[in-house]
């Protein structure tokens, strides 16, 4: 297992985003990260971690597949199945690298980690009130959908002035990426444009607060 593994290029820092793109298989990635094991014994493992969420060993087969197409895990042997003395033989799987790394002029591959479309919010309000949350009515919920766009643009106003400046770097951790691009992003806004990001930013928590509230007061069993 190498150390370090740096990710470059569009396409193959495509593929990684799009085998890390699922928790399963960013278990998996952990889980190999630590020792040999056997689609088997990602079977159990998984199991174990969720036993409310039972995976076919076809299904792990696929995930593995996955993470082998981007280079995350690599086959390290083979093992008689069962209890050691069949003549059939299963693979064996290690992870590629303990780290992985992706440099940052391929990072506007990664996916966004705010809500960045009316659309989209609006099913992700229509999901917190399946969960109990009790809006007022459909204008507060259309309000929300607006003003969380609006914030989404406000932050992004920035954004290939600040690819530029984290381009200099010559590789950085996703997570820490996505971060400081953000922050950047913030950091760079008009003082105008940053009041009336955090006027949204409160006005949203406050809805999103009260909402609760008010279902866990009338619903108390959802939570």
């Amino acid at each position: 297992m190498e150390t370090l593994r740096i990710v470059a290029g569009e396409e193959e820092t495509a593929a990684v985003v799009r085998a890390l793109n699922d928790e399963n298989r960013r278990r998996i990635l952990h889980a190999l990260r630590s020792k040999r094991m056997s689609t088997s014994e990602i079977c159990e493992f998984l199991d174990d971690v969720d036993p409310s969420k039972e995976l076919k060993p076809q299904t792990v087969r696929y995930h593995l597949k996955e993470l082998e197409r981007a280079g995350l895990i690599i086959q390290d042997g083979v093992a008689p199945t069962g209890n050691g003395d069949s003549h059939i033989m299963t693979k064996l799987w290690v992870a590629a690298a303990e780290n992985v790394f992706i440099a940052t002029s391929d990072m506007d591959v990664l996916p966004e980690r705010t809500v960045n479309g009316i659309d989209m919010t609006l099913d992700l309000v229509g999901t917190m009130r399946g969960l109990g949350f009790i809006f007022k009515d459909e204008n507060e919920i259309q309000e929300i959908a607006e003003d969380f766009v609006e914030r989404d643009r406000l932050w992004k106003k920035a954004r290939v002035e600040v690819k530029e400046i984290l381009d200099a770097a010559s590789a950085m951790d996703p997570g820490v990426y996505l971060a400081l691009r953000r922050i950047l992003c913030l950091a760079k806004l008009s003082d105008s444009d940053f009041e009336r990001y955090q006027k949204l930013s409160k006005e949203l928590t406050d809805r999103f607060r009260k909402a609760y509230k008010e279902g866990l007061s009338k619903n108390p069993d959802v939570y």
